[in-house]
C-alpha cells in the first residue's frame, strides 16, 4: 500500500540519521537502480546501481560531507512510487564550505523493497563543491 511504502522510506531515512547503512542495504533489491543527478564533480554524483555499488555512495558522503541537517519534509505516494522532498544542510570537508540544499528523491518499490532511487538537489549542492 502507499502508506506502507511511505513508512518504508521513512524507516530508511531514520536509519540514515543513525548511520545504519546495513539496514538501508537490506531494504534494496540486488538490482536496484541508484542514480544521483548532480554535476560530475560532486563526489556522490553518478550511477551507483546494483546493491553492491550502493555502499560506495554512502562512503562518498562519509568521506566528503559532514551532514548538519537532513530533514524530510513531505512525502507524495502513488502506487509503488514515493517522492520525498526536504532540506539538507552540510559542510564540505576539504574546503569547509557550508550549504543548505533542497532535495527531491524519487523512490520506486517492488515487493516492499526499493527497486529504484533517484536523487535531485538544487544548485546549492554543487556550488559547495566548486
Amino acid at each position: 500500500s502507499e502508506q506502507q511504502n511511505v513508512a518504508t522510506i521513512g524507516k530508511i531515512y531514520e536509519a540514515f540519521g543513525k548511520g545504519d547503512i546495513p539496514y538501508i542495504l537490506g531494504q534494496l533489491h540486488d538490482d536496484v537502480r541508484w542514480v544521483v543527478h548532480q554535476e560530475s564533480f560532486v563526489p556522490t554524483a553518478g550511477d551507483w546501481s546494483g546493491k553492491a555499488k550502493v555502499p560506495g555512495f554512502f562512503q562518498a558522503i562519509g568521506d566528503n560531507i559532514d551532514v548538519t541537517a537532513f530533514v524530510p519534509r513531505e512525502f507524495v505516494a502513488q502506487g509503488d512510487t514515493v517522492v520525498s522532498m526536504g532540506d539538507f544542510d552540510f559542510t564540505v570537508r576539504n574546503s569547509g564550505k557550508t550549504a543548505k540544499s533542497k532535495w527531491i528523491f524519487v523512490w520506486k518499490l517492488r515487493d516492499g523493497k526499493v527497486s529504484s532511487y533517484e536523487q535531485f538537489h538544487d544548485p546549492a549542492m554543487a556550488a559547495a563543491f566548486r
